[in-house]
Order: structure tokens, then C-alpha cells, then sequence
């Protein structure tokens, strides 16, 4: 060790061991209560952060597959599950502009679908385009559109509840070309193939349909879409050109960049439903347990060796020093418990996406909050638990 690093090292472990780690392990049931404690907590902390980036992530699942940059809704519009259309004049409006490369229809709706074998029928959210027209982002809907070219059929969502039907085996039992005949809203429909969407808060499945099969099942004006998807030229700010066309619009229809259409809709669904406030609420309840173990421990580690402090008290160390070893003590917990807390919520993660498809991910920024939380719970506990320590004088406890 250089002599440079060698003072910095002799102030964190003068007696020339790591003596927090000593401590923590010297009780091993103490020591594997108090990381299973904190690991309890940072997994319900990760599986909590996890579960709401999935749902909102589900809930605007439909955005992600579109392929616009300005989307043209009415000015009544609230969220996607409540259809407020805008007239087709507006798109033709809207292609005038030498910044828009193309505008196209977008037709949505809740329809009940029936289940093809035991007839019970299911809402879900359907989304009907102009076969020929690139509306989709997601590439493996886009390259299917062609199958939409007969008018009365539809893609099925793979990820739909099971309880719409078995349309994956039953396409594959048909052979080839084939499709699956249903009902959408008591209206004939073929299923022709399927697409990857996943559940919703407006519905447990989706359905990609042509215009025309749309319009046979819902009561739609053919001269009215329910949104408009702008595709700029390259270059174009979204910002600029969305202003511009809401007062070309006005007030028939108003445009907003989609990336501020998606933050309207996640808002929507924070405000209006209390999925935000109870993920909230059962962090803050793993960051208080959490830190009431740790705090529990750490103090009845500091008063089991409290003889032992105020001797090395009384012979020059500081209190600062035995501040820092108890923080160090905390450290030390909270990386073991946040590691396995980790692995614990990785495993949830996959069970939640086998039982509820939804796409739950470990991410980054995720891990990042977790991980500072946790050490800030084991630090202000470690810190509370010294108190006892800072205000006890060596003479009294020897």
C-alpha cells in the first residue's frame, strides 16, 4: 500500500481491522435479521418501482406501437379509452403543411369480442387503420397489415387475457392463410393473425382491424377518425409544428406532440385512479420497517458493547470515531440486504410476467433509487442508534 493511501486507510480502520465488519458478524443471527430485514424492504421497494413502470408502461402500450411524432385528437379528448372524434378534413388540413410528411387516420374503441368456442363475450380495445397506410412502429404489426387488405378482418393480441379464446392454437390448427371467424360487437370478423400488445387498464386484450371492419362494428361517421398521426419530415420540431397545426385546426381538433399526448395519458391515470398514491404509501411503509429493524439492531449492538467503546473512549478515540464505525456497520447492511433484496425482486419480476404479462424489468434508474434509499434508511438509523453512544461517559459505563 502507497504511503499516500496508507493515512486515509489508518483513519478509516486505525486498530488495523475491519472492525465493523467484525462486529456485525460476531452475532450472526443479529447480522442475518437485520439484512433479511432490509432485504425485505428494498425488494418491496424494487417490486413496487417495477410494477408501476410496468403498469404505466401497459396502460400507454398502444402509443408505443404507433408511429406518429404529432397526434391530432379532439379538443373533449380525455384519454384513448373514450373516443372523441375529429374530422377527416382536418388530416387533409394537415398535409398541406410542407413539414408533415404524412397524416393518417386512427379509429379506437372498447368492442366486445365473442370467444369463438364458448361464445362468452369480452371487451377489448380495438385499433382499426387503412390497411396499406404505416401507421404502426412496432415492425411485426406493420409487416401483417397486408393481411388486414380484405376489409372484415383483425389481428389478435397474443397477450390478451385467456379468457377471449384460444386464437394462437386455433390459427395454428387452421393451416396456412386460414382465419378464425368471431363476432365483434354481434359483427363478423377474421381473425387472420396475431400482434404482441398486452394488457391495458381500458382492456384485457387488443385487436389491430382494417377501417373497414371498424366501421361495420362501430357506429363511426366514415368522414370522422378518432385520432390523426402526423409524421414529420426529418428536421421538423414536433414542438413547432404541433402549435402551428392546432391553429390550423381550431377548434375542430387540436394537435400535441406524442410524446406530450403519452405524458397527458399516465397523468390521466395517476390523478384519476390511486395506483400512484398506494405504490407511494407501501414504499414509504418498507422504508419505515426497514429502518426500524435496522435502527433496532444496530442499537442493541451499540449498547451490548458499550463497555468495550468507553474504553477505547477513555485511552483517546473520539466520538466521531465509533459515529463512523456504526455508520460503517450501516453501510455494510445495506449493501448485503439491498444484493439479495435484488435477486429476490429479479425472481418476482418473472413470475409477474408468466402470471400477469406484464413487463416488469429491473431497470437502471430503478435500481438507483432503490439502492439510495436503502443506504439512506440504514444511515439516519445507524445515526439515531449512536445517540446512546455520543452522550454516555466513559466513567459511568466502566
Amino acid at each position: 500500500m502507497s504511503r499516500m493511501r496508507r493515512p486515509f486507510y489508518e483513519r478509516i480502520v486505525p486498530l488495523g481491522i475491519p472492525l465493523a465488519w467484525l462486529q456485525l458478524t460476531a452475532e450472526r443471527k443479529r447480522f442475518a435479521a437485520a439484512v433479511a430485514g432490509i432485504t425485505v424492504a428494498a425488494t418491496m421497494m424494487l417490486f413496487l418501482m417495477g410494477l408501476n413502470t410496468a403498469l404505466y408502461k401497459q396502460a400507454l402500450a398502444p402509443f408505443y406501437k404507433l408511429r406518429a411524432d404529432i397526434c391530432v385528437v379532439s379538443p373533449q379528448y380525455e384519454y384513448i379509452g373514450i373516443p372523441r372524434s375529429i374530422p377527416m378534413s382536418a388530416l387533409w388540413r394537415a398535409r398541406a403543411l410542407p413539414e408533415v410528411a404524412g397524416a393518417y387516420p386512427l379509429w379506437v374503441s372498447p368492442l366486445p369480442l365473442k370467444n369463438p368456442e364458448n361464445k362468452t363475450v369480452r371487451d377489448l380495445f380495438v385499433m382499426a387503420c387503412e390497411p396499406h397506410e404505416p401507421v404502426f412502429a412496432d415492425s411485426r404489426v406493420a409487416a401483417q397489415q397486408s393481411k388486414l387488405a380484405p376489409g372484415n378482418t383483425a389481428l389478435m393480441d397474443s397477450l390478451a387475457h385467456p379468457a377471449f379464446g384460444r386464437f394462437a392454437e386455433l390459427l395454428a390448427q387452421a393451416g396456412e392463410n386460414a382465419a378464425v371467424r368471431t363476432e365483434l360487437n354481434d359483427s363478423a370478423v377474421d381473425i387472420v393473425g396475431l400482434c404482441e400488445i398486452g394488457t391495458t387498464f381500458i382492456a384485457d386484450g387488443n385487436l389491430v382491424t382494417s377501417r373497414e371492419a371498424f366501421l361495420r362494428a362501430f357506429p363511426c361517421p366514415p368522414d370522422r377518425a378518432m385520432l390523426g398521426l402526423i409524421q414529420l419530415q426529418p428536421g421538423a420540431d414536433p414542438q413547432t409544428v404541433a402549435d402551428k397545426l392546432s391553429t390550423l385546426l381550431a377548434p375542430s381538433a387540436r394537435a400535441l406532440p406524442a410524446a406530450e399526448l403519452i405524458g397527458q395519458e399516465k397523468a390521466y391515470w395517476s390523478d384519476r385512479t390511486p395506483i400512484g398514491y398506494v405504490i407511494t404509501a407501501s414504499m414509504l411503509v418498507a422504508l419505515f420497517v426497514g429502518a426500524i429493524i435496522v435502527f433496532q439492531i444496530l442499537y442493541t449492538d451499540v449498547s451490548d458493547h458499550l463497555p468495550e467503546y468507553a474504553t477505547l473512549k477513555s485511552i483517546g478515540f473520539s466520538d466521531g470515531y465509533f459515529v463512523r464505525l456504526v455508520l460503517q456497520e450501516s453501510l455494510i447492511l445495506s449493501v448485503f440486504g439491498f444484493a439479495a433484496g435484488a435477486l429476490l425482486a429479479a425472481g418476482l419480476y418473472r413470475v409477474t410476467w408468466e402470471m400477469a404479462a406484464l413487463p416488469v424489468e429491473m431497470e437502471p434508474a430503478n435500481l438507483a433509487t432503490v439502492f439510495a434509499l436503502t443506504l439512506g434508511m440504514c444511515l439516519v438509523a445507524g445515526a439515531m442508534a449512536t445517540r446512546k453512544l455520543r452522550h454516555a461517559n466513559p466513567a459511568d459505563i466502566v
